[in-house]
């Protein structure tokens, strides 16, 4: 089973949640549950734009050419996460 050292060091790296989760060998379900887990413990941060609107709420909304926009987030390591890994 992948520890949660090891998901951390590749959020960490960036990607998508299909990238992240063929790597590792789970399906996008059981990712997105480890990922609550870690934002519930207080290893990752959900970055939101303004307003709360998600991608929708930012400058370059009309502009992204990455694929589902609006309904995007993202993930960031908080200081207890970057000590864990």
């Amino acid at each position: 089973m992948t520890t949660t050292g090891e998901l951390l060091r590749r959020i960490e790296k960036g990607g998508t949640l299909d990238e992240l989760a063929a790597e590792f060998g789970m399906g996008k379900s059981v990712l997105m549950a480890r990922i609550e887990f870690m934002l519930r413990a207080g290893y990752l941060y959900e970055i939101s734009s303004r307003e709360g609107q998600g991608c929708m709420g930012c400058p370059m909304c009309e502009m992204c050419s990455v694929p589902g926009s609006g309904k995007m987030k993202t993930y960031v390591l908080t200081e207890k996460g970057r000590k864990y890994r």
